[in-house]
C-alpha cells in the first residue's frame, strides 16, 4: 500500500462508537468485486486526518464506516496484486491500532520475539510428533503460529534448524529428568540409582510421544545440519550419559560405553509399548533393574 495507514478506537458525536477496522485481504478481495475493480474517483477519498485524539476533541463526523471501507479498498487496490499480498497486520497488546504497511515487516518487540520463538518451538515439536519433519513445512508452522513465513527466517536459519531445536529441547529435557531422578536416589544402591534414572527417562517419552521424533527424524536431522552447526551444538546419548555417571560417581562394572548402549537399548522399548501390551510398565522395570544389576552389582 501506499504509506502508512492507522486506525485506531475513535467516536464521533451522533455515531455509534467502533473500535478499529480490522480488514484481511480476504475480506478486501470481496469487496473488489462489489467495486468492479476500479478506484472510486480521488474526490470521494477522505483524507488521513480523522483521528482521534482526546475526549474533549472529537473530530467532524465526516467519515462513516462506509466512507472508511471504501478508502481502504480504494489504496489497497491501486496497489500491485504482489504488494497486496505483502500486507500485514501487527497488533499489541498496548494497543488496538492494526496497521498496514506498503508489504514491509514490522518488527515485533522483544517480549513478542521471546513469545514467537516459544510458540514456534512448541508447534514444530507438535508437528515432529504428529506429522514428522519431512511432512511438516514452514509454511503449516507459520499459519500456526500466526506470522507471515519470511518471518520464521528471523527465528531459525532454516526448518531443519527449527528441528533441530526440538531435538535439543528433548535431550535437555531428559538430562534435567535423570538428573533429577539421580539426586533424588541418593542413598540407594547405584544399581538402583541407574535404574531409578532410566526409567524416568522412559516413562518421560512415552507420556510424550517425542520417541517417534526420535527414532523417526532424528538420523535425518544430523545428515542435514551443517558440520558446524553439529561440532558446536549437537552431543550424542553417550556424552550425556557420561556426564551422568561421573557427575554421581557411578561405575559400570563393564565401562561406560556399554552402559550407555544398554540405556539406549532400554529406552527403545518405548516405541514397542504397543506391541508388549499393558503389562509394558512391570516389562520394563523387569528389564531395566536386571540390566542396571549387570552393569553395576
Amino acid at each position: 500500500m501506499s504509506g502508512l495507514f492507522c486506525v485506531t478506537s475513535f467516536r464521533t458525536r451522533g455515531c455509534t462508537p467502533y473500535a478499529a477496522v480490522r480488514l484481511s485481504l480476504r475480506t478486501l478481495q470481496r469487496e473488489q468485486s462489489a467495486f468492479s475493480r476500479q478506484s472510486p474517483p480521488q474526490s470521494l477519498k477522505i483524507p488521513y486526518s480523522f483521528f482521534y485524539s482526546g475526549d474533549n476533541d472529537y473530530r467532524n463526523s465526516v467519515v462513516s464506516f462506509c466512507n472508511t471501507a471504501l478508502l481502504l479498498i480504494s489504496d489497497f487496490f491501486s496497489t500491485p496484486l504482489a504488494n497486496q499480498k505483502k500486507a500485514r497486520y501487527n497488533m499489541t497488546r498496548r494497543t488496538e491500532t492494526v496497521i498496514f504497511h506498503g508489504g514491509a515487516t514490522l518488527a515485533f518487540t522483544d517480549y513478542e520475539t521471546e513469545q514467537l520463538r516459544k510458540a514456534l518451538l512448541k508447534e514444530t515439536r507438535h508437528c515432529a510428533v504428529t506429522l514428522g519433519m519431512k511432512k511438516t513445512s514452514v509454511d503449516q508452522l507459520t499459519k500456526a503460529v500466526g506470522i507471515a513465513k519470511g518471518s520464521f527466517y528471523k527465528f531459525y536459519e532454516s526448518k531443519e534448524m527449527a528441528f533441530f531445536a526440538v531435538l535439543e529441547s528433548i535431550h535437555s529435557e531428559l538430562y534435567g529428568v535423570a538428573d533429577h531422578a539421580l539426586s533424588e536416589a541418593n542413598g540407594l544402591p547405584s544399581s538402583e540409582r541407574a535404574a531409578e534414572a532410566v526409567l524416568a527417562v522412559c516413562r518421560r517419552l512415552s507420556d510424550t510421544g517425542d520417541m517417534v521424533f526420535i527414532e523417526n527424524d532424528a538420523k535425518l536431522l544430523l545428515q542435514r545440519l551443517p558440520e558446524g552447526v553439529k561440532n558446536v551444538h549437537y552431543h550424542d546419548d553417550e556424552t550425556h550419559i557420561r556426564q551422568l555417571l561421573e557427575k554421581y560417581d557411578l561405575m559400570p562394572r563393564r565401562g561406560a560405553s556399554l552402559a550407555a548402549a544398554t540405556v539406549r537399548g532400554l529406552i527403545l522399548t518405548v516405541s514397542h509399548k504397543e506391541q508388549i501390551g499393558e503389562l509394558y510398565p512391570q516389562v520394563l522395570e523387569a528389564l531395566v533393574y536386571g540390566a542396571c544389576r549387570e552393569l553395576f552389582e
